[in-house]
């Protein structure tokens, strides 16, 4: 039973990280009778023969059918073991369409499907990833287009990646074990890779095939890395890349805004808001101050918790100004956020959430963060739950007094 969790467990996090299933579709039944209603009827005329596009979008449709999660069951042996049964149906159907259809037009969609279920079945069994690699070679020997050539490529990665942390330990040299966490949506915590060979695989990856559907992702692990070795060369280099290949996605804002953060650094930051109460909020009034601007969400327990760090902080340090940006649904629930963590500073919440002006602006991907702002209003920097304070500390150090120069 353990042992069934940790492989559900394992696996489930992969495919939440990488995204590996198509959206699957619904209406089969339909699509089902609708096929049936189309034949001839069984009269005095003879039977034709079902034209071979209609046959392929046929087996497409039942491939597409079995890209379903399967539904969470008790006892959950049941659901692993229908899970493993489904992903073996789907790999056969898969399997079956790029022997049929070699050259159809799902193909490049079809072996994705291969690859993430060759994938799921070695890791929620103890078969390994050995038919996965054999297929991702195959692959990369002979590519039937660039499309599945990145695919394979990128499967490559992963094998590689799955080798060295199933390998027993003390076996790797060198190699550190820290993981990447999900990153589909912005969260409580930044993602960071510090496995040094994974880093310089995507790195590669992201040159050799720079429109790959998985460079975006990569690229943000990339700059994650960049920015924790303050190596702003990288950084500019991943947004300007991400810029020219993916310019409408939704990484490339994120990374842009933060770029824009980093730039920041040392220029003037201020804020200016109106409060669900009508109250005009301008942090330039603020000046000779220093202060903070702590963008966190009264659903997100990290979030709160750090409230209540910076509102004690505040109390011991009375020249210090703190605003929120909270990212709550509503006005209202920021408020009563507010009053549960007893903090009354103004708080700016346009009820946008992640999508909100000030979060695209400056490519907020997690929370809580918060911005350091100086007495001059000239920003020190952002950090999350564990930096805000080091840099807050800086922040409250008196100016150092301006030295006369000697006359001349």
């Amino acid at each position: 039973m353990d042992l069934i969790h940790s492989r559900a467990a394992a696996w489930g996090l992969c495919v939440a990280t990488l995204g590996l299933l198509a959206p699957a579709r619904s209406g089969v039944a339909q699509s089902r009778a609708a096929r049936t209603s189309s034949r001839p009827a069984p009269a005095t005329h003879p039977a034709q023969e079902t034209p071979a596009a209609t046959r392929e979008e046929a087996l497409w449709q039942r491939i597409l059918a079995l890209t379903q999660p399967v539904p969470a069951t008790q006892p959950y042996e049941k659901w692993f073991a229908a899970a493993q049964g489904q992903r073996g149906a789907l790999l056969g159907r898969v399997q079956d369409y790029l022997t049929l259809y070699p050259g159809g037009t799902h193909r490049d969609e079809a072996v994705r499907l291969e690859l993430s279920a060759l994938f799921e079945l070695g890791t929620l069994g103890d078969r390994g990833l050995g038919l996965l690699s054999e297929r991702v070679a195959a692959y990369l020997r002979q590519p039937p287009s660039q499309a599945v050539l990145e695919e394979a490529a990128y499967w490559e990665i992963l094998c590689r990646r799955w080798a060295d942390t199933t390998e027993p330990a003390g076996s790797r040299a060198g190699s550190n074990q820290a993981g990447e966490r999900p990153a589909s949506a912005p969260t409580s915590a930044p993602a960071l890779v510090t496995d040094a060979r994974l880093l310089a695989a995507y790195r590669d990856y992201v040159a050799r095939y720079p429109r790959s559907r998985y460079v975006p992702r990569m690229a943000s692990l990339l700059f994650d890395d960049a920015a924790r070795r303050a190596d702003r060369d990288a950084m500019r280099d991943i947004v300007a890349a991400l810029r020219a290949s993916f310019p409408d996605h939704a990484a490339t804002a994120a990374l842009e805004g933060q770029w824009q953060r980093v730039q920041a650094v040392g220029r003037p930051f201020w804020l200016t808001f109106q409060t669900a109460d009508n109250r005009q909020v301008d942090t330039r009034t603020y000046q000779g101050n220093p202060v903070l601007i702590v963008v966190w969400a009264g659903f997100d327990a990290a979030a709160r918790a750090c409230v209540q760090s910076v509102e004690r902080f505040r109390a011991a340090y009375p020249s210090l100004r703190v605003v929120g940006v909270n990212l709550d649904d509503t006005a209202e629930q920021a408020a009563a956020a507010a009053r549960e963590l007893a903090v009354s500073w103004p708080q700016l919440c346009d009820g946008l959430g992640w999508g909100g002006e000030f979060v695209r602006t400056w490519g907020v991907r997690h929370i809580p963060l918060v911005f350091v702002v100086d007495r001059d209003g000239r920003l020190i920097g952002s950090a999350g739950e564990e930096g805000w304070e080091a840099l807050t500390r800086e922040a409250l150090r008196p100016a150092a007094p301006a030295t006369s120069q000697p006359a001349g």
